[in-house]
């Protein structure tokens, strides 16, 4: 597989089908563990699971090699630690809730930043540092749990 050297919208477009990969071969290698499928799906799925994990990995290994800066592997390495976070730790129902959630930030994210702040707050959570945007979070335990 060759990738020439790619501009910042070819990155973007391959880390957004890294990370696409990633999120599909979660759920696929869910349901191969269930009996729902019979054997012609069932070789299909295994095929897709397979193209899938060759995908995220040799584009990744790709976008190392021609990735100067190396900011987009660590960009989508970023990425690919949150996406595993949430969906090991949501069901695919909240999984889709958190995405309504992102829809709403977009249209007010003055309501939603007020709102998450005030759970976070009221959860352990403490402000620290005094610069505005960035506002990190620490638990109670003093794990740093996010900023924005």
């Amino acid at each position: 597989m060759e990738i020439s050297k790619p501009n910042a919208r070819e990155l973007e477009k391959i880390s957004g089908a890294i990370l696409t990969s990633f999120i599909n071969l979660h759920y696929l290698e869910e349901c191969d563990r269930t009996r729902l499928f019979k054997q012609k799906t069932k070789n299909n799925l295994r095929k897709t699971i397979s193209d899938l994990k060759e995908i995220e990995v040799n584009y990744y290994n790709k976008v190392e090699e021609v990735d100067e800066n190396n900011l987009a592997d660590k960009l989508i390495t970023n990425k690919m630690v949150f996406l595993e976070w949430l969906l090991n730790k949501f069901d695919f129902n909240d999984f889709c809730k958190i995405q309504e959630i992102c829809l709403a930030y977009e249209l007010d994210k003055e309501s939603i930043t007020e709102s998450s702040d005030k759970v976070l707050e009221n959860n352990g959570a403490e402000k620290v540092g005094k610069e505005e945007p960035t506002i990190k979070y620490c638990n109670e335990n003093g794990h740093y749990v996010g900023e924005y």
